[in-house]
């Protein structure tokens, strides 16, 4: 398929619509000045910006910025350019490291410049190449979407041409171009990929990568219809006053492994992310190995637990509890609201959250509200002989999750109150009782 400058006007309104601004990423090469090129023949020049990443890796690379300077000075479009040096971060390849510190480029200029997309030059053989390479590495079917037309705010408005259509375009309309050493270097596996496996292909199929192009838009749209039942299933399950979820066995059995870790992905805001092979095959084996209590550490924000029946998926951000309550007055943290409130009735709720004690047994002792810990015990009301809260928790059946935010009050480090649970024995009311004090627990309203 020739590029023609009408059809890419059409393409790039299709994917994104009309009258948005433009950055576009420019290393000099054959690919991006003819999207320069097409840019400038069919956007204003006040909706476009140029940004050239200099990555410093060879000493070529003064000459290609150089270059990408004196073609924007003379077609008059406005330039960023920006200079990285090397870091190395463990586990971090060359080409990784160039992706990482481009595209974090990219984005901060769009920020600053308040456009609308980033606009690379990415054609179809790079689709090829990509799935190839997801292929070696054993890739699932988000492997063979390749590169997408349009991720986020990144558009790639040449990605069903092919280089050959790149090539002609620059030869009929004289496109000025540098060409980078570095794509001759076959240690780098993409280059490798494009000399030596694609040259094969094409031999023996001229319409190859047309092929792969179809192949990409069935996954991706697979994948997205996929994504519509992953959200459906989602909204379905049960969800906790703190934001947990339940992924119930009951509901799960007929999910297999792949399926369990893209809803947990879609749950916590990864769906659009490429976990490494480590991380992915981490997961699968917690889900299918681990015990009630266990737990697993997705990142740092999110940590799923195996329940007894269930899955609990929850956010990692519940903060150890230790208040001094120096006069009976509300106290409120951690989403909670405890209440403390002089009462002359004497009738028990049946809410668990209520309760009712005798004041002048806590009067003028320290009063603590605190998480519980391993060695607490307390009488529960009702019972003569004492019990370890760990061992009471676990006779509820009361799930690991709820068990760690589990709260106590104690007067001079004598448990009274189990929140939302019982209270000691010691510091019931009697018929002997005068001053009665109510003890309140209560979700904060946001």
């Amino acid at each position: 398929m020739s590029i023609l400058s009408k059809n890419f006007s059409s393409l790039l309104s299709l994917i994104v619509g009309n009258n948005k601004k433009f950055l576009i990423a420019i290393s000099g090469g054959v690919d991006s000045e003819v999207l320069l090129d097409l840019c400038l023949k069919n956007i204003p020049l006040n909706n476009l910006h140029a940004i050239h990443i200099n990555h410093n890796l060879t000493v070529q690379a003064s000459k290609y910025e150089n270059f990408v300077k004196k073609n924007c000075f003379k077609k008059k479009i406005p330039l960023t350019v920006i200079s990285e040096n090397r870091n190395n971060v463990r586990g971090e390849s060359m080409e990784m490291w160039g992706r990482r510190v481009r595209y974090k480029g990219f984005y901060k200029t769009l920020i600053k410049l308040n456009f609308d997309y980033i606009l690379t030059a990415h054609h179809a053989n790079d689709n090829l190449e990509t799935v190839l390479m997801n292929l070696d590495r054993g890739c699932y079917i988000k492997g063979l979407r390749g590169i997408l037309p349009k991720n986020g705010k990144v558009v790639r408005p040449l990605i069903q041409f092919k280089k050959s259509d790149v090539l002609s375009y620059a030869n009929e309309n004289k496109i000025d171009f540098i060409f980078d050493e570095t794509n001759d270097d076959i240690t780098i596996k993409r280059n490798y990929v494009r000399k030596k496996l694609e040259p094969s292909l094409l031999a023996s199929d001229r319409n190859v990568i047309e092929r792969f192009l179809k192949i990409t838009r069935k996954a991706q749209n697979a994948i997205a219809k996929e994504k519509l039942v992953t959200k459906i299933a989602v909204d379905s399950l049960k969800k906790g006053e703190d934001g947990s979820f339940f992924l119930e066995d009951s509901k799960l059995r007929s999910f297999n492994s792949y399926f369990k870790i893209r809803l947990i992905k879609e749950i916590i805001g990864e769906s659009n992310l490429s976990w490494s092979r480590h991380k992915y095959n981490k997961l699968k084996n917690f889900l299918s190995k681990s015990r009630s209590g266990e737990r697993f550490f997705i990142n740092k924000k999110w940590v799923i637990l195996r329940d007894r029946i269930n899955w609990v998926l929850y956010m990692n951000t519940y903060r150890k509890i230790k208040i001094n309550v120096e006069e009976f007055k509300t106290q409120e943290f951690n989403g909670e609201i405890i209440s403390f409130k002089k009462t002359k009735k004497r009738a028990f709720s049946p809410d668990v959250n209520t309760e009712l004690i005798d004041l002048d047994t806590v009067k003028n002792k320290d009063i603590q509200i605190r998480n519980w810990t391993s060695g607490d015990k307390f009488q529960p009301l009702g019972m003569d002989g004492t019990k370890k809260v760990s061992d009471y928790l676990i006779d509820r059946k009361i799930d690991r999750l709820s068990k760690e935010k589990q709260l106590v009050m104690t007067a001079n480090d004598e448990i009274v109150w189990l929140l939302g649970q019982r209270i000691s024995n010691k510091f019931r009311i009697t018929n002997n009782t005068s001053n009665i004090l109510e003890l309140s627990m209560c979700k904060q309203i946001k």
